[in-house]
């Protein structure tokens, strides 16, 4: 099968790469959006009893542990001194007028020595906005922007769950630009050192590109279906480049050694397609099986992990027959850095010239040893 597969890949090789780079710029365009449709959450079991006590409480009697938390600290003296603590009603006030927002309580709307720091320099704002997880990002976000304050008498600090995970999906954003513009270059610099080709080193990278690009689409997609985990385009990038890297080895290795023994660059690709496509293939079947572990967890963050793995390894292996170069019949050298071998002398099949003519009196070549006699070494008749 892997060898048919290799004649198709070569026979509409130029046809494949065309629609190859168009799957990958339309993925690109669809799927760069994806970190819009995941979620920061899912960290606890729609089945454990906490969960549906705090889902009652919500749906039954409008209440919930607050999400959102004002952190007011006193430029100085204390939060009971009077301009300190008409700023902290008026700020109580204006946020329990806020739309979605419920359970408003400060220190100095309930009077509760629990919201005050020990010092007494700091005084909590409490409150809970209602809404699904892709709301309360956007919310978060406004409040932050609407209550952060550094005045002459106090400051405002905005924190609480709702914008702990609006901070985590930006900074998982900012880690994976930061991560590809430095693993990228080290790794084709590494690449490049490792195989001794430009093009070879490249080879990785525009696999591990291929897969990463088709995954993001495919949890784009799953985002609007289902739940999916914001951490799951770590393990994209991190599995992508490694699988890519791992079995661009084996596939470059095994097609160098065909091409050293004498194949030509057609045939070297359907041999490695057949011995080294075939390790490729079920390694990565083996990979996608343990990963389908992952599915049955009732967590979404556990199951996103799945989705993210199994999409990598199914677009990783794929990626290698159309990355192999074909090579030009006349340049010297081949553009996977080795070169071919030259024809082979007249003589020999391998190339080695053949024995000169035995001359006469041995079958390989060697002069028989001279009688007795016809030297001064021989012994004499007595």
């Amino acid at each position: 099968m892997l060898t048919r597969l290799g004649r198709f890949a070569l026979r509409r090789r130029w046809a494949i790469l065309a629609a190859t780079l168009a799957a990958v710029a339309l993925a690109g365009a669809f799927g760069g959006g994806a970190i819009g449709h995941l979620k920061s959450g899912g960290f606890d079991d729609p089945a454990a009893e906490s969960v549906k006590a705090a889902a009652t409480l919500r749906d039954s009697f409008g209440t919930g542990d607050p999400n959102l938390v004002l952190l007011v600290t006193a430029r100085h003296g204390d939060v009971d001194d009077p301009v300190v603590a008409r700023r902290g009603a008026d700020l109580t006030r204006r946020l329990a007028a806020e739309p979605d927002l419920t359970q408003v309580a400060s220190y100095w709307s309930v009077d509760a020595p629990s919201l005050r720091s020990e010092d007494g320099r700091q005084a909590l704002v409490l409150g809970r906005v209602t809404g699904d997880e892709e709301a309360l990002d956007e919310r978060a976000r406004q409040l932050t922007a609407a209550y952060t304050a550094d005045g002459p008498d106090v400051r405002v600090q905005v924190g609480g769950q709702i914008q702990v995970f609006r901070e985590v999906g930006e900074q998982v954003e900012r880690d994976l630009v930061r991560a590809e513009g430095i693993a990228v270059p080290v790794t084709l610099l590494l690449l490049v050192v490792v195989f001794s080709s430009a093009v070879a080193g490249m080879l990785p990278l525009a696999v591990g590109g291929f897969a990463i690009v088709g995954t993001l689409l495919l949890l784009r997609l799953l985002g609007d279906l289902t739940d999916v985990s914001i951490y799951a385009l770590n393990l994209t990038t991190a599995l992508g480049l490694g699988l890519a890297i791992d079995y661009s080895l084996f596939i470059v290795s095994r097609y160098r050694e065909e091409l050293r023994a004498g194949r030509e660059p057609a045939d070297a690709l359907l041999a490695t397609m057949a011995t080294a496509g075939r390790t490729v293939l079920f390694s990565a079947a083996t990979v996608a099986v343990s990963l389908v572990a992952l599915l049955v967890f009732p967590l979404y963050f556990l199951r996103s992990f799945g989705y993210a793995g199994i999409a990598v390894v199914a677009l990783v292996p794929p990626g290698h027959p159309l990355g192999v170069p074909r090579t030009p019949p006349d340049p010297p050298g081949h553009p996977l850095g080795v070169p071919r071998t030259p024809p082979d002398p007249p003589g020999h099949p391998l190339g080695v010239p053949r024995t000169p003519p035995d001359p006469p009196g041995h079958p390989l070549g060697v002069p028989r040893t001279p009688p007795a006699g016809a030297s001064g070494t021989g012994s004499r008749p007595g």
